[in-house]
């Protein structure tokens, strides 16, 4: 009989691996197994990363120090700091934390609503708020048919595909009132987002009632 290096377990002579854990089976009177250490890939990931922030902050620090020495303001830098800025945050978190498409997607659509706003505050100050009114309700009807593609595409594992699509539909409600108050008056593209969101919320709770109201009540604690 051989034994299982990994959960100990006998096995039959003619087995080469455990049926149990699956691992290599040697024989009890065998001592000259060798056992290799595990190649950590976070560490070498969380090492890479550590170097590229590194040099991000070196180099927007360097465009700081040379934009303030050159024209004593921060005309030009600004752009380069906020375009390292956007890379980190579209980049670094999810793969930081563990890479997953919904979350992968989740900060690339916040990194082009960042891009816009960005770019609204820099071409009219605000004064014309087109990346609200225009530009975002446009990236969340993009980022709305992405989750439901990728909602309709799983088999398994759809509770965090559906609970996004509800945050959103919550997005496009709050941002309605946002319009009023801002600018007194809501544009057709939140609705359309709302009422998407809506049809989405009303599909999930006729088409997957017990997934997805049982994901709710875990999320929400109930």
């Amino acid at each position: 009989m051989k034994q299982c290096r990994k959960c100990g377990v006998f096995v039959d002579d003619d087995l080469a691996n455990c049926p149990l854990c699956g691992a290599y089976a040697h024989d009890e009177t065998n001592s000259t197994i060798y056992e290799y250490p595990e190649v950590n890939i976070k560490t070498k990931r969380k090492l890479f990363l550590k170097i590229s922030l590194f040099i991000s902050i070196f180099t927007m620090a360097l465009v700081l120090a040379i934009n303030l020495a050159v024209n004593h303001t921060v005309s030009w830098s600004i752009h380069v700091i906020f375009g390292f800025a956007l890379i980190w945050l579209c980049v670094s978190r999810p793969i930081i934390k563990r890479f997953c498409v919904r979350k992968h997607l989740t900060w690339d659509f916040l990194g082009v609503i960042a891009l816009l706003f960005y770019i609204n505050i820099w071409t009219s100050k605000l004064a014309n708020p087109w990346a609200f009114t225009l530009g975002m309700p446009i990236v969340v009807l993009v980022w709305q048919t992405v989750l439901e593609i990728l909602t309709l595409s799983h088999k398994g594992g759809r509770g965090n595909y559906e609970i996004s699509l509800t945050k959103i539909f919550a997005l496009s409600a709050i941002c309605i009132g946002v319009s009023f108050l801002w600018t007194k008056t809501c544009t057709w593209g939140w609705y359309v987002c709302t009422a998407r969101g809506f049809v989405d919320v009303l599909a999930l709770s006729f088409f997957a009632k017990d997934s997805y109201l049982g994901e709710l009540k875990r999320r929400l604690h109930i």
